[in-house]
């Protein structure tokens, strides 16, 4: 999961389209599968990792199978679709889930889509 956390950082910083996205956000989300928490850090337009952070309380979680987590990182599968398929589990208020799902697809849509042109 760390080196998919690692492109998905990198992919970040290379696509432009996403940054303004990320302009004023203070977010952390706790990343947990049965190896391992890793947390993501979100603070304007940067996004930091934080290998095996603690599991905090009052921090919104995103939980599932190593599996579903990579789909959602490489932007192969949409955030609550997976939730609802019962792959992950998120414990975060709708509007955060929301925020999450479109900076997680949006980071390979647009590789995709230069592809295409």
């Amino acid at each position: 999961m760390i080196e998919e956390l690692k492109a998905f950082q990198l992919e970040i910083k290379q696509q432009g389209h996403i940054l303004p996205l990320l302009e004023h956000i203070d977010l952390r989300v706790n990343l947990v599968s049965e190896l391992t928490t890793i947390q993501i850090f979100i603070k304007n337009n940067e996004i930091f990792i934080l290998h095996d952070s603690d599991a905090t309380q009052n921090i919104p979680e995103i939980c599932g199978d190593p599996q579903a987590i990579k789909q959602l990182l490489e932007g192969k599968e949409r955030l609550r679709t997976l939730e609802r398929n019962g792959q992950l589990t998120i414990s975060a208020p709708i509007r955060t889930t929301l925020l999450l799902e479109s900076i997680f697809y949006l980071t390979k849509a647009q590789k995709n889509f230069a592809n295409i042109i």
